[in-house]
């Protein structure tokens, strides 16, 4: 009787692990629409999304209403080491490209105040934006930080980097976008 009741857990126990792994499969060969782990390469060729942000100097901006210009939207934290060391090559392009390219860098996460800081520590004279909700980071497939965005005048997104880059690679793809 005592042995009947162990292979009775056993089976149960046996039966669990292969319905869990069933589950585990199939989340992983087909994934939901909502699924941000395929990141924010996947978003290349559709019109950005119609999202307001504040700015932590005041007011905010629209990206739907920069259409007509070519934008590169950052999306970055205070505390990313690779945000940081990225930072200063997005201020010198936006510097180095008024009047013929709109950066806009938007932190994700984090308030208002803390973006506002990290935007005064590192001299940034292009607009910021806090965007606490990381609504923006959903709608992108934001899978790291920094993510950058290469919107066209039409308002589509070209080109989608996940990670930091250099003032070279910023450049290069800019001027790719703006031959679109």
């Amino acid at each position: 009787m005592r042995l009947r009741k162990v292979v009775d857990v056993l089976r149960w126990i046996v039966g669990a692990i292969v319905a869990v792994a069933l589950v585990v499969l199939i989340a992983a060969y087909f994934p939901s629409e909502n699924d941000q782990s395929r990141g924010p390469g996947q978003v290349v060729g559709m019109t950005a999304p119609a999202v307001t942000v504040p700015l932590v100097k005041g007011g905010e901006v629209d990206l739907a209403g920069l259409r007509g210009h070519d934008v590169l939207l950052n999306l970055w934290a205070s505390w990313c080491g690779p945000c940081r060391r990225e930072m200063p090559a997005l201020e010198r392009l936006a510097r180095e490209q008024t009047g013929r390219l709109v950066v806009i860098a938007v932190d994700q996460g984090e308030a208002p105040a803390t973006a506002a800081l990290f935007a005064r520590r590192f001299g940034v004279t292009f607009p910021v934006g806090a965007d606490q909700e990381q609504r923006l980071g959903t709608q992108l497939h934001l899978a790291g930080l920094p993510s950058s965005f290469f919107i066209d005048k039409n308002g589509v997104i070209r080109e989608a980097v996940d990670g930091e880059m250099t003032y070279d690679v910023m450049w290069a793809k800019t001027q790719a976008v703006e031959r679109m």
